[in-house]
């Protein structure tokens, strides 16, 4: 068997290791643009290249997983769609929602070809876990979902702040977040309500509304009256505020161009902290995933709460393996006998409640740490420890 990786940045390479190490039997191919990154993986890994900016116009293999851009991404299955191809694609890339009538139109023309999207961490590996609790939950009262990569100890700039995906980005950006409340899809700012949450052999961290898939708002059980979700991203103390620091003093800015440089403000600051914020080979860095679910069984209150912790290998970064691992399972798990499948797929709908325990135990022979905890009792809310749930400001209804 062969598989193309589309893609050779930092989530790309990872992928190809975590593949080699997955299947020892299969070919694997990197594709990307960079004749550099991808001379540096196949001396790494021994993996087979494609150097070329079209990858939608090559001979692609019977499996296809983009590590790329979304419109990348969106190029590639039309064109595989348009030969009528089979096989299986899996994207980390998370579609622009009005590409998804797009998609689902595009594979009419191959109803062979299984498309996953998007399959990563967040959106992926949250929303499988996500369902996997409320399955064991008769009734829901609030589902928080927390994650986030840091490296640990906290590095000594402001922010306690690196970027961990490899690329000039910064996550600074103002915008609305997707939460749920009362049961109805809503909005609040992103960067709201910041909490704090203790992790164990880590330390103190804060989190906040960074939103949520919409589809998670249908969930049967979410969508009743009464109930509150919320998904937040994990940082080390005081990133918030400083951020809000940043957002006052204009550096921030993406609607005005400076005339000199023609970038924007937030470029600018992008690129005067290149090396500030840039994660340097010695640091460890680890990413984190909780989730906790309040609810009733059996006529009593249950909390349960759900901690993964993916840490460094020699080889791959803690979020490369939390955004590659549940890639790996769904193609082992889509490849095996008997699972032929077609059309357009969300993860979720794939890695089902019932089958989220065998990739549990996956991850957990991979390395990944993992913990659950159960309380059924009359605690208070937050007895599994990812703080208070009551909003700063009432959210706006969509």
């Amino acid at each position: 068997m062969q598989t193309d990786v589309i893609g050779a940045g930092a989530m790309g390479k990872g992928m190809a290791a975590l593949l080699r190490d997955a299947f020892p039997h299969w070919t694997v191919r990197l594709i990307d643009r960079d004749m550099s990154a991808l001379t540096a993986a196949r001396e790494a890994w021994k993996c087979e290249i494609l150097c070329t900016d079209q990858p939608q116009q090559a001979e692609l293999a019977p499996v296809v997983i983009c590590a790329a851009s979304w419109p990348v991404t969106l190029g590639v299955i039309e064109s595989l769609a348009s030969r009528a191809t089979r096989g299986l694609l899996v994207s980390i890339s998370r579609p622009a929602a009005e590409d998804v009538p797009r998609v689902q139109q595009a594979l009419i023309q191959a109803p062979s070809l299984a498309t996953v999207l998007p399959c990563g961490l967040e959106p992926g590996l949250t929303e499988i876990l996500a369902g996997y609790l409320l399955e064991s939950t008769e009734q829901v009262q609030s589902l928080r979902i927390c994650c986030g990569g840091i490296v640990v100890p906290r590095p000594a700039n402001p922010l306690g702040y690196k970027r961990l995906f490899g690329t000039s980005h910064l996550p600074l950006a103002k915008r609305d977040a997707y939460c749920i409340r009362d049961g109805a899809l809503c909005v609040v700012p992103r960067f709201s309500d910041v909490q704090q949450l203790a992790w164990p052999g880590i330390g103190v961290l804060e989190h906040w509304h960074d939103g949520m898939q919409p589809r998670l708002s249908e969930h049967p059980k979410l969508s009743r009256p009464g109930v509150d979700a919320d998904q937040r991203t994990l940082r080390w103390t005081r990133y918030v505020e400083l951020v809000a620091l940043l957002d006052q003093l204009g550096v921030l800015a993406e609607d005005a161009v400076d005339e000199n440089t023609g970038l924007t403000p937030k470029q600018l600051f992008e690129r005067a902290t290149q090396r500030t914020f840039g994660l340097a080979e010695n640091e460890q860095t680890k990413t984190l995933l909780a989730i906790e679910l309040a609810g009733s069984l059996h006529g009593r209150r249950s909390v349960q709460g759900l901690r993964l912790t993916f840490t460094d290998r020699v080889d791959v970064r803690a979020m490369a393996l939390a955004t590659c691992l549940p890639v790996v399972f769904l193609v082992n798990w889509l490849t095996g006998a008997g699972k032929a499948v077609g059309g357009f797929h969300y993860p979720e709908t794939i890695i089902t409640p019932q089958i989220a325990p065998v990739m549990l135990d996956w991850l957990a022979r991979r390395g990944v740490e993992i913990t659950m905890d159960r309380y059924d009792d009359d605690a208070e809310e937050g007895t599994a420890g990812l703080g208070g749930r009551e909003p700063d400001s009432v959210p706006s209804p969509l």
